[in-house]
C-alpha cells in the first residue's frame, strides 16, 4: 500500500504541475495578447481551455498568477542570455547584448514580461517581489562590469553593485518606454548613442589597464 500510495502522490504531483504549466503559459498568451487590462481569469480559461476556478485553484488569485508568469518568463529570457552575459568582458558587450535583448522580435516571452512590471508594480509588496525576480540581470550584469573594469582604477572606485542595478533598470527603461512609443529610430538612435560611448571608453580602460600592470 505504501508503494502504490507514493505512486499515486507522485502522478498527482506531476498532473498539478502539468496543470499549473498550462495555465502560466495561458497566461502569458493573454497578456500578449490581450494586454495586462484584457487579462482576467476568464480571459486566461478561454485562452487555455480550461476552466477559470482552476487558475483560483492554483494560484489563489490574478496577482500570484501573473507573479507566476512573470518568474517564468523571466528564468526563459535570462536562461537565453546567461552564457553570452557570464563571458562579457567590455561595455561595448554589454550595450550589444541589450540591443540583441530589445531586438528579439521572436521573443514570445517579451511583450507579457514588459506588460507584468509596467502594470503591477505600483503596488510596494508586488514591487518588490518582482525585482526579486528580476535580480538576476543585476548579478549578471555586475559580473560583466567587475570583469570589464578589471585591472584599471575603476575596479576599486566604481560602486559596481548600484552601476549594475542602474543599467539594468535603464535597459528595462528602454523596454518599457518603446512599448508607448513605437518610433524605432529613436531607440536605434540611443543605442547608436550608447555604442559609440563604449567605444570611445574601450580604449582608455585599456590604457588604463597597460598602466596597472606595469
Amino acid at each position: 500500500m505504501g508503494s502504490m500510495g507514493t505512486t499515486r502522490e507522485r502522478k498527482s504531483s506531476r498532473s498539478g504541475q502539468e496543470t499549473r504549466d498550462r495555465i502560466i503559459d495561458a497566461a502569458l498568451e493573454t497578456v500578449r495578447v490581450e494586454g495586462l487590462v484584457g487579462t482576467s481569469a476568464r480571459a486566461i480559461a478561454r485562452t487555455g481551455d480550461f476552466n477559470q476556478a482552476l487558475v483560483f485553484y492554483h494560484f489563489g488569485s490574478i496577482e500570484e498568477l501573473l507573479l507566476a508568469a512573470l518568474q517564468r518568463a523571466n528564468d526563459r529570457r535570462v536562461e537565453r542570455f546567461r552564457d553570452r552575459l557570464s563571458s562579457v568582458d567590455s561595455l561595448l558587450g554589454l550595450v550589444e547584448i541589450a540591443e540583441d535583448l530589445h531586438g528579439n522580435i521572436d521573443d514570445p516571452d517579451h511583450p507579457a514580461l514588459v506588460a507584468i512590471v509596467a502594470g503591477w508594480s505600483t503596488n510596494s509588496d508586488v514591487g518588490q517581489r518582482i525585482l526579486e525576480t528580476l535580480r538576476p540581470w543585476d548579478e549578471m550584469v555586475e559580473a560583466a562590469l567587475r570583469r570589464s573594469l578589471a585591472d584599471t582604477p575603476f575596479s576599486q572606485i566604481v560602486p559596481t553593485k548600484d552601476l549594475a542595478h542602474a543599467i539594468a533598470a535603464m535597459f528595462l527603461g528602454i523596454e518599457l518606454m518603446s512599448r508607448l512609443d513605437r518610433d524605432d529610430a529613436r531607440t536605434d538612435s540611443l543605442f547608436t548613442s550608447l555604442s559609440g560611448a563604449a567605444r570611445l571608453a574601450a580604449p582608455i580602460l585599456e590604457s588604463m589597464r597597460a598602466d596597472e600592470t606595469r
